[in-house]
């Protein structure tokens, strides 16, 4: 069984932990975050990829099976999200649309 673990901040939420277990053989795989287990995946023999949004992080994970082997990646993009309400917006449009 491999297992693979990654740790990265997020500057609202802190240090943050993921990690992958992988049976080899069974091809069962299972994903956690900061322990709590988040996905189950059975009979993985082959490359597969998986996605997460963790507070305002996406977060990737690669199984990459080459030559029999397997290699496991780890990606993390943060997204700045700008949260305008729905009254802000048509504020907006109305001013925009009415100004002469």
């Amino acid at each position: 069984m491999s297992e693979s673990r990654w740790t990265y901040y997020d500057p609202t939420q802190g240090t943050q932990t993921l990690g992958l277990y992988h049976g080899q053989d069974s091809g069962n795989v299972v994903i956690y975050h900061n322990h709590i287990v988040v996905m189950v995946d059975f009979m993985v023999h082959q490359s597969k990829s998986y996605s997460f949004m963790f507070n305002q992080n996406l977060v990737k994970l690669k199984l990459l099976k080459e030559n029999g082997k397997y290699d496991y990646k780890f990606e993390r993009t943060r997204i700045k999200e700008e949260v305008v309400s729905t009254s802000e917006k048509v504020m907006s449009f109305l001013r925009r649309s009415f100004c002469f």
